[in-house]
């Protein structure tokens, strides 16, 4: 199967970002090289640069490159170069303070019958049957009991 290949047209306020990203290097290495592979991927450079040469020259993968063109292609600038922001925090998107004090009462009580102490397990399935929480696991359990009270 032949691969899709994207035209790099750069606007002027974007060919500026991107240098600057480049020039200053205050951004992360990742960003940095993002920034490079599409300012020499433009369609309006004098001499076109295969995959293999790009990335060669750059010192990265040809999937680097194609996943950069692809990216801007999809979603601009911003896509290709900067991380994508997480739509949620982990754990805590679900566990609210008040679930967390919770969490920490069942494990300083009393364990069930036949044991000494609470195991993160335990805990989990008591949160469940108590209906705190549909589901949660165990290494959840073990983060909120690290925290700071």
């Amino acid at each position: 199967m032949a691969k899709t290949k994207y035209h790099i047209e750069l606007s002027d306020s974007e060919r500026s970002l991107l240098t600057k990203i480049v020039c200053e290097e205050k951004e992360s290495e990742r960003t940095i090289m993002r920034a490079r592979i599409l300012l020499m991927s433009e369609a309006t450079q004098p001499e076109k640069v295969s995959i293999k040469k790009l990335a060669e020259i750059l010192g990265t993968t040809d999937t680097t490159i194609q996943t950069v063109r692809t990216e801007y292609a999809a979603g601009g600038v911003e896509a290709a170069v900067y991380r994508k922001q997480r739509t949620c925090a982990g754990y805590n998107s679900k566990i609210t303070p008040e679930i967390a004090r919770q969490i920490r009462e069942i494990a300083s009580s009393t364990p069930p019958d036949g044991k000494k102490k609470w195991s993160s397990r335990m805990i989990c399935a008591e949160v469940e049957k108590r209906g705190i929480l549909e589901h949660i696991v165990s290494s959840t359990v073990c983060k909120i009991l690290r925290e700071e009270v």
